[in-house]
């Protein structure tokens, strides 16, 4: 018998999954492509048509990416609601999200398809489309870092976390853009196959290792780069070379040159955050990047980064990233991934 005689014979071999991408112009086209590609890769790695992708517009035929390059997109009476099932609603720029927010074909038909899918999801700004459809409220939501004030401000009924690269609520999942619409979809593909297929796809595609949903999108130092005023930007660097040292806020605030308490105000209003949250964050940080890159055992790394003990590290990374420093390591540190590859 053949070896495709055999697929054919298996019971795996079913009718494909559909997996709708409504899509509409100057959309983030790797919103839309990542997954699209984790979709088509798993095919690849399972040798059948497991997923069948299709994108869809409120008027078909070609839709122009923000990269300049095209899509060609399907009706959206092509693709009944009831036969998706998953839909993955892709984001863009405000302009592009904002038109399609006043498109009703599009939005109605989002709306009916995320109440009749399995799953529901959002890639980045693609949340706002989601979340326009009313079915998020009262729930967890993530989307692109530069959007979460305005995800919150406009439907205060989400739950929005601002820093997970994404977030799964019931059937609901939402990513926080671009790449992560790609970390998802492998979480997706976990969800449908297992992990061994999941990691190969990620394999396939030279994604080292499938990010978790909790694993922050940004890291604090880096955000400091954007604050307002060049003495708050240069403070985080300064930090990082002085992590064990104490860090009080009349510390920072001399180094800052300025007085305690514009220190404060200051960080609050450009970062949201107090002078301890920040130092602690830099300091959670770089425990981070030692975990996965020299697996440092917790007590060295809680007194490298200033942290008064081990058991005051684990509190703090918990509550930061949702997961014990230990299971961090194991997840992402070099000897866990090299042992699982091994594994393989």
């Amino acid at each position: 018998m053949t070896r495709t005689a055999n697929r054919k014979n298996r019971p795996e071999a079913r009718a494909p999954r559909i997996v709708a991408i409504p899509v509409f112009q100057q959309l983030q086209s790797l919103d839309a492509v990542g997954p699209a590609q984790v979709f088509g890769s798993a095919n690849q790695q399972l040798e059948r048509e497991a997923y069948r992708v299709r994108f869809v517009a409120s008027t078909p035929g070609i839709i122009t990416t923000s990269a300049g390059f095209a899509l060609n997109a399907n009706s959206l009476k092509s693709v009944s609601p009831a036969s998706v099932d998953t839909l993955v609603c892709p984001g863009g720029e405000e302009a592009p999200i904002r038109e399609a927010l006043r498109d009703p074909k599009l939005m109605a038909w989002i709306r009916a398809t995320a109440i009749a899918a399995r799953r529901a999801c959002s890639v980045c700004s693609g949340a706002f489309l989601l979340a326009n459809t009313g079915l998020l409220e009262g729930r967890r939501a993530a989307t692109h870092w530069a959007s979460t004030a305005e995800l919150q401000r406009l439907y205060p009924g989400i739950s929005v976390d601002p820093e997970a690269i994404f977030v799964t609520d019931g059937k609901f999942w939402t990513s926080a853009g671009v790449t992560t619409g790609m970390d998802m979809a492998l979480a997706l593909v976990e969800a449908d196959h297992g992990r061994d297929i999941a990691m190969a796809i990620a394999r396939r595609l030279v994604v080292y290792m499938r990010r978790p949903g909790h694993q922050t999108q940004f890291s604090t130092a880096l955000h400091m780069q954007d604050a307002q005023s060049d003495r708050l930007a240069s403070l985080a660097a300064w930090i990082e070379e002085q992590l064990t040292a104490t860090l009080d806020v009349e510390a920072l605030a001399v180094q800052a040159a300025m007085s305690p308490r514009s220190l404060h105000r200051h960080m609050k209003e450009e970062l949201g955050v107090s002078p301890a949250k920040f130092v602690e964050s830099i300091r959670l940080d770089a425990v981070r990047r030692w975990l996965e890159d020299r697996n440092m055992d917790i007590t060295t790394a809680a007194a490298r980064a200033g942290f008064s003990g081990a058991d005051h590290l684990i509190r703090a990374f918990s509550r930061r990233f949702g997961v014990t420093p230990a299971a961090y390591r194991q997840i992402h540190g070099r000897q866990g991934l090299e042992a699982r590859a091994a594994a393989e």
